[in-house]
């Protein structure tokens, strides 16, 4: 099956592609500042190999994000500005986190067109959790798919292929709950859905309905785009919906995003979670904030159930008791 194609009906746009090598320490607050500031969905992921002249950046995770190449107006070069501007924010960052290697920052033009050619080279099909396999479009899941369900997904400008240590975390987390031989989550509710994967796990593991929100419009277009190519649109709702105004509770969950929101939103994600229910947390790191999460939602009344961890990261499954 051939991917429908995102500029069918206009001329191809170009883009600057950044990548920023950083370590894992900096990955949050780095991605935060740049979704701001490209306007755009970011990709984080374990860096590759060293290039030519770089110093040692071990552990390193890489942030990749996009830039629109526009014409200069007025003389003045948008994208150009916008690089600058990373670059001192990428310094003010490195302020707070002194004891890290500076980001390493570099970046090249591209067209949409070798934009999705490039992802084919490199997203293949992949078993991400025993019940789970991820796939493209255009590669089938073959032999390794058995009983495992399917999530069908092309990369996009709302970035996020299951690939991160944290999502991979929660959806073995969530797999936990689901087949842990009891009765599954009827009601989920997904916050920070991004393009939707722990939404669409939960739907294809069994949830009767599934909430997914995110204050990222992009993202969430990414996430009813998946959620439909899926056959998932009866069973999960995808929304920009403010969190603070969702009145209901939920059977199950799950919340993949950083430690300060997390605990920001801590008094509204416990009331969230059903007496008995489960909430799945990621997107922390391992140590302080493992043990901040434990504590903060201790006082609500939920315990730990289940710990995980992969690489700098953590995630918790709690019970409301």
């Amino acid at each position: 099956m051939t991917p429908q194609s995102p500029i069918a009906n206009r001329a191809p746009r170009t883009w600057h592609r950044i990548r920023i090598r950083v370590d894992p320490r900096m990955t949050e607050a780095v991605a935060g500042e740049v979704a701001v500031m490209t306007g755009t969905g970011v990709e984080i992921s374990p860096a590759g190999e060293k290039q030519a002249g770089e110093t040692a950046l071990l552990p390193a995770e890489q942030i990749i994000a996009y830039i629109a190449a526009a014409a200069p107006a007025n003389g003045r070069d948008g994208a150009g500005e916008k690089m600058v501007q990373l670059q001192q924010v990428l310094a003010e960052v490195h302020r707070f986190f002194s004891d890290c290697p500076a980001p390493i920052l570099d970046s090249e033009i591209i067209t949409e067109e070798d934009w999705s050619a490039a992802w084919k080279k490199f997203f293949t099909a992949f078993q991400i959790t025993p019940h789970l396999i991820i796939k493209p479009s255009w590669e089938d899941a073959g032999e390794q798919a058995g009983t495992a369900c399917i999530i069908e997904m092309d990369p996009g400008l709302a970035f996020g292929t299951g690939h991160h240590a944290s999502t991979q975390l929660a959806l073995l987390l969530l797999e936990e709950v689901f087949f842990r031989g009891t009765e599954k989550p009827e009601r989920v509710l997904d916050v920070g859905t991004g393009t939707g994967i722990l939404a669409m796990a939960c739907g294809l593991f069994g949830a009767g309905a599934v909430l997914a929100l995110d204050n990222d419009p992009d993202a969430v277009a990414a996430a009813v785009q998946n959620i439909t190519r899926n056959n998932l649109a009866g069973q999960i709702n995808a929304s920009t919906r403010d969190l603070a105004e969702v009145a209901a509770a939920f059977d199950l969950v799950a919340a993949n995003i950083t430690h300060d929101i997390l605990a920001h939103n801590a008094e509204i994600l416990g009331r969230c979670v059903n007496q008995g229910g489960f909430l799945v947390l990621s997107g922390i790191l391992k140590g302080e904030q493992e043990t901040s999460m434990e504590k903060i939602f201790g006082r609500l009344g939920l315990q730990p159930v289940k710990r995980l961890a992969r690489d700098e990261w953590a995630a918790l499954l709690l019970q409301k008791l």
